[in-house]
């Protein structure tokens, strides 16, 4: 993104809105699958898709796929804009930000296909047993 005026609104309002903070802040420490934070933060993971939707715009997130599922994280320091790491630094000093964070350590041991069978509430299918 480029350094004008234009760019720097959309930057801001893309962390002006609670979930979208707090969307941002979980994922700076660690990639996160959409699932985990939806399961994490308590929404639906159509409102973590919607406000992960507005962090790529303004170029704050980016996202890889593996198979069904999406994995999400924090650009790289030597792309991020200086606002993202500003924001991202008092974001740390917030408590309902680090409750999350450590809500995250607890849910990251969960196999990644237990916590997205839990958001989607699709259930897990066992393997069949090898002949």
């Amino acid at each position: 993104m480029s350094g004008d005026l234009e760019t720097l609104i959309e930057q801001v309002k893309a962390v002006s809105h609670p979930l979208r903070m707090r969307v941002l802040a979980l994922l700076e420490p660690a990639e996160l699958c959409v699932c985990q934070v939806a399961e994490v933060l308590g929404v639906p993971q159509s409102s973590v898709s919607e406000a992960l939707r507005e962090l790529r715009r303004a170029g704050f997130v980016q996202e890889r796929k593996v198979g069904r599922r999406v994995y999400v994280s924090v650009v790289s320091r030597r792309k991020a804009p200086p606002l993202l790491r500003g924001i991202l630094i008092e974001a740390s000093l917030v408590a309902e930000i680090q409750q999350d964070r450590a809500l995250a350590l607890d849910t990251k041991p969960v196999p990644k296909p237990a916590a997205c069978a839990r958001a989607t509430k699709t259930p897990l299918r066992k393997p069949s047993p090898r002949p």
